[in-house]
């Protein structure tokens, strides 16, 4: 018997870099595997007041087998008229003032914050804009997506873990993918294998001979950062508007088919593949 947690996740707005984006930071339309597991280490961090040291216990759950998988989806019945994610217009440049302010390049040479301030200070608006604009701009862009609710889903086995540590939750993705976590709740499940499984969750894409449903294939980082091929089941069209056309991201369901029986468990919100591919 093994056992899922579930959380029901509001991100109005929010980013999760594609992990082979460069410079300009795509976003991939819903959590990778590994977003969920560092999602969980923040909690358990916050709970147990271990800090970073949280991430260590977990990333060995998910080795020893504890933690079967890590899912997202977006909230909805696949084929039902839904609110849909979609490309935001917000693309976020950043300012290191945190860190790099503090920092210098040569001995005896003057912080970039201390210039900063005294530009401020003496109202020299140009210098203060050169130094930020310059000097402490992030190379990186960011792009957003605007979304509602995202179903999101951890399967353990064998670990003891308190679902109510996931109320602590407060973001998901980048700094500023700030979330509201609306409902926590747990269910038992058996572990199941078969060659053809239906689900409407990311699943390993690994030995499939045929898939059917809309999809994307997508390299991302599973629940141990190592880059493996998924299939995201969803449907991405083009839709008219007020204002224009847009692209939307909507929940769908697919039908795949492996060239060896694979495992999984079936749940009140879909099937899950798990990553012992």
């Amino acid at each position: 018997m093994a056992k899922v947690i579930f959380t029901q996740v509001r991100l109005p707005l929010f980013s999760i870099k594609h992990p082979e984006a460069f410079q300009v930071m795509s976003a991939i339309p819903f959590p990778q595997p590994s977003s969920l597991i560092g999602a969980l280490a923040y909690c358990l961090g916050i709970m147990r007041g271990i800090g970073t040291k949280a991430y260590d216990i977990v990333l060995k759950m998910v080795e020893k087998g504890e933690i079967l998988a890590a899912r997202a989806r977006p909230l909805g019945v696949p084929g039902e008229s839904k609110l849909p994610l979609t490309p935001s217009s917000v693309i976020l440049r950043r300012f290191r003032v945190a860190d790099k302010a503090h920092e210098t390049k040569r001995k005896k040479e003057r912080k970039p914050i201390v210039r900063l301030m005294e530009a401020i200070k003496g109202d020299d608006m140009m210098s203060a804009r050169r130094i930020l604009e310059v000097e402490l701009t992030d190379a990186f862009y960011r792009e957003y997506l605007m979304g509602f609710d995202l179903i999101c889903a951890w399967v353990f086995h064998g670990a003891e873990i308190d679902p109510n540590l996931l109320w602590l939750m407060p973001r998901l993705g980048d700094t500023e993918s700030l979330c509201s976590v609306i409902r926590v709740w747990q269910e038992g499940v058996e572990l199941e294998s078969s060659g053809k499984v239906d689900t409407c969750f990311p699943a390993p894409s690994e030995g499939v001979q045929r898939v059917e449903g809309s999809f994307m294939l997508m390299r991302i980082c599973d629940e141990q950062r190592i880059m493996r091929p998924f299939i995201i089941p969803c449907e991405y069209t083009i839709e008219k508007g007020p204002r224009g056309k847009y692209p939307v991201v909507r929940p769908s369901i697919v039908t795949i088919e492996y060239d060896h029986p694979v495992s999984y468990c079936r749940t009140s919100m879909g099937n899950i593949v798990l990553r012992g591919i």
